[in-house]
């Protein structure tokens, strides 16, 4: 591909990367080469093509002169090997790229290089950082304004686009960002804070898909009882001024109630979130999960001293290990939208549990979905 970007990325990841993450997934480093080639062609394409997008070049440029970026990634890549999603800056970026289509990118970039669709989701883990990393140094080196910035991205991506392969290159343009969800039930009368903090939101919603995955997926299925929306709404008022519109007697209901009883102390309660959505096999929250997340983090800001645990179940159905993993990237994902949506990484904590403690039979398929579940403890009030 023609692009100092890519051609220069490649060569990073060739030197410090490519031998320990082919050992480790069990891929042959010809197809690892050829999968990160593809991953990076693939979001620069996608950069290029949104550039002339009004304002999304200065939302670009304002992340990638975030102060939390890691100035010294390129130079320590191989790091990058065996990691977690983490919530840094790197998933978000992938966000602004891909939004709702990052698995049918990724499943295409796993095709396309004859790799394991887990291996291409890894390959973006890796990649993201790395491209962001990249353009940081560049911008930084060479004063870069959002104008000259698109101008640059633009000139990479001329001999990129066509040297992807057809199945990627057709999901690279402009109609791969996913929409920004609508605002939060939740009515808090504060200023606003712009459009950085919808950006951020939308964006943690796929981090969970950017996780390690096992070479067999497990056959459980979304999480999708008590989807549809509740229309009893009931409004609670919270410390700070705040009312929150919720439905009442549902989990968001029962968890206030609960830090707000000064008799309760935390304990090993758990509320099960009634409203969640994951893609089959997948850590991806699909955007109606957003507003019982939304509902959770205001509740969370208006008591700051509560710590909460996270904690992510299963069926039985499938392989117990990666069920286990699935359960983690399902918690994972869950904690970094709340993270998304201001609550500080400190005051929580995320656990998968797989198939253990079923709250009813897996001989069934309703059984089976109440044990595919999200749940949530506090374990600290204060």
């Amino acid at each position: 591909m023609s692009s100092s970007l890519v051609t220069g990325l490649t060569d990073v990841f060739r030197s410090q990367v490519l031998s320990s993450f082919a050992s480790r997934t069990g891929e042959s480093e010809s197809s690892v080469l050829r999968g990160f080639e593809a991953t990076v062609g693939a979001m620069l394409a996608s950069l290029a093509s949104k550039v002339g997008q009004t304002g999304f070049t200065r939302q670009l440029l304002d992340l990638v002169n975030s102060p939390t970026n890691d100035t010294r990634i390129l130079e320590n890549a191989k790091s990058l090997v065996g990691e977690h999603p983490s919530d840094g800056l790197g998933s978000k970026f992938t966000s602004m790229l891909f939004g709702g289509s990052l698995s049918s990118i990724t499943d295409a970039i796993g095709s396309a290089s004859g790799l394991r669709g887990g291996t291409a989701a890894s390959l973006m883990t890796l990649g993201a950082p790395l491209l962001l990393g990249s353009l940081v140094s560049r911008v930084r080196q060479s004063g870069m304004d959002a104008s000259r910035l698109a101008g640059f991205l633009s000139e990479e991506a001329v001999g990129v686009r066509g040297a992807l392969p057809a199945g990627i290159r057709n999901l690279v343009g402009s109609d791969t960002v996913a929409a920004v969800p609508p605002v939060a039930s939740g009515i808090v009368r504060e200023n606003s804070r712009g459009w950085l903090r919808p950006l951020i939101a939308a964006a943690v919603v796929i981090l969970g898909l950017l996780g390690w995955f096992s070479s067999r997926r497990p056959s459980v299925a979304p999480i999708n009882e008590a989807a549809t929306a509740a229309t009893d709404l009931v409004t609670r008022n919270l410390p700070g001024d705040v009312d929150l519109q919720i439905p009442a007697g549902r989990m968001e209901d029962h968890l206030l109630a609960f830090i707000q009883d000064p008799s309760k102390a935390a304990d090993e309660t758990w509320f099960d979130f009634d409203r969640l959505l994951f893609d089959t096999n997948s850590a991806t929250l699909q955007p109606a999960s957003q507003e019982q997340l939304r509902n959770v983090a205001t509740i969370l800001k208006a008591y700051p001293n509560v710590h909460v645990k996270i904690g992510g179940y299963t069926d039985n159905t499938g392989d117990a290990n990666a069920n286990q993993l699935l359960s983690q990237q399902r918690a994972d994902t869950v904690k970094q939208e709340l993270i998304g949506m201001g609550i500080g990484a400190e005051r929580l904590e995320a656990q998968g549990y797989g198939d253990q403690h079923p709250v009813a039979e897996n001989t069934t398929e309703d059984g089976r979905q109440k044990n595919r579940r999200i749940s949530l403890r506090v374990t600290q009030k204060a």
